[in-house]
């Protein structure tokens, strides 16, 4: 009997835009994913209040009630480890913000490129595809 307990990651997808979370969760869920959707940066940081804190964290940058780095920002506060990628059109943006997340932050464009995602997804979270 194998003694590895094998979880499925729980990525936790914020975006103001209800359908593009929504449809993103579920791409997530069928790649073998866990996935959980709040829809602005406040839902966000209660949902990160309750445990299981998830290992990712996938956001817009820019949301209603708080931005996406304050929700990285508290992410990290109770996973160190969390994996953080910042959704935005407008990438330059964060090089302007106040107080930017400690590295590593994955920066990722809109229209999002939904393989680049899952690639660095894998690679930042340690999980091995099974062919």
């Amino acid at each position: 009997m194998d003694a590895t307990l094998q979880i499925r990651p729980l990525v936790l997808v914020v975006d103001d835009d209800a359908r593009s979370a929504t449809l993103l969760a579920r791409l997530l869920r069928a790649d073998g994913y866990e996935a959980e959707v709040t829809n602005d940066g406040a839902a966000a940081l209660a949902r990160l209040t309750r445990n299981p804190v998830p290992h990712a964290v996938v956001t817009d940058f820019h949301l209603p009630h708080a931005d996406g780095l304050a929700v990285g920002r508290y992410a990290r506060s109770r996973r160190a480890a969390v994996a953080i990628f910042v959704v935005t059109g407008y990438p330059n943006s964060l090089a302007n913000a106040a107080d930017p997340l400690d590295q590593p932050l994955h920066v990722l464009t809109k229209p999002l490129d939904y393989s680049d995602l899952l690639t660095r997804l894998a690679s930042a979270l340690g999980v091995v595809k099974t062919p």
